[in-house]
């Protein structure tokens, strides 16, 4: 890649990322997660800034998802009863969500099929942390759910380009070859880009950017990407794909060792993946 190209790119990712930045209360919740002296009240009172928020935070809350005893009036309840970290996660997610809101299709592709997957996804990645005893399950879940935040925004800005790329999947490329054919980079390079500048913890830009290519990664901790990756596969082999078809590529070996995911695991966790998908179901109407 030329300087002028790598430089051209780099203006066409901060305008995107300009105008599809993460409204500041995400950004302030982020802040919160990432202090190790952050309270609940700290997050309490980021969330409260925002109505809206707090209002479908709750509703999801009350939802057969969680199956609560008894109805929860108030986010400090919630708080208590779910825990902090599901809680900063449920706030996140309505963000990202906002980013989905509006309607887009061609052909097997829908912005609400591509947000559905990309929900089952942390759903399934916060399942395989648990089974495998590998990463944190909830970090688990945000890296999942923002692995394709970047077909998300090609999708909103460059639509006509992902009408093109989706033709040329048809027709037999890979998506990487499809993407990098129409757009000169992969939809995770501009999501890795994004996440970055929205202060997410390098782990999670980390396995935006690498979880269709784990074995490019070079740094040292690599199983939350190889999480993702798998957690990619086994919602699309389950028919909750991000474009209407099955791009995930094959888990390789190497991943499999990392992460512990055999075939004891692999049994364990198909067992449960349809109830998983159910939940994620309830979580993407959020």
């Amino acid at each position: 890649m030329s300087d002028a190209h790598t430089a051209a790119l780099e203006k066409l990712f901060r305008r995107i990322g300009q105008l599809s930045s993460l409204p500041g209360v995400a950004q302030r919740i982020i802040e919160v997660a990432d202090n190790e002296d952050s309270t609940a009240e700290d997050l309490l009172k980021v969330v409260e800034q925002d109505p809206t928020l707090a209002v479908r935070i709750m509703r999801t809350v009350n939802s057969s998802f969680f199956g609560l005893p008894q109805e929860v009036g108030d986010l400090q309840t919630a708080v208590s009863m779910l825990g902090f970290v599901e809680v900063r996660n449920l706030a996140l997610t309505v963000c990202v969500a906002r980013l989905c809101e509006e309607s887009s299709s061609y052909g097997s592709f829908s912005r609400e099929g591509l947000w559905k997957h990309m929900v089952a996804v942390g759903e399934i990645a916060r399942m395989v942390s648990k089974e495998c005893g590998c990463g944190k399950p909830e970090e688990a879940y945000m890296a999942g759910l923002l692995h394709d935040i970047g077909l998300v925004l090609i999708d909103q800005y460059m639509h006509p380009q992902l009408c093109i790329v989706i033709d040329m999947i048809n027709e037999g490329s890979s998506l990487s070859e499809a993407e990098q054919s129409v757009l000169t980079f992969d939809h995770t390079d501009l999501g890795a880009y994004v996440a970055r500048t929205s202060n997410f913890p390098e782990r999670i830009v980390a396995a935006v950017e690498f979880h269709h290519a784990p074995e490019l990664f070079e740094g040292n901790d690599s199983q939350l990407l190889e999480i993702v990756q798998i957690a990619n596969h086994l919602a699309s082999v389950n028919g909750v794909t991000s474009l209407g078809m099955d791009t995930s590529p094959a888990i390789p070996d190497a991943v499999r060792r990392s992460v512990g995911f055999g075939e004891e695991q692999q049994e364990a966790i198909a067992e449960r993946v349809a109830e998983t998908l159910e939940g994620a179901n309830v979580l993407s109407g959020i």
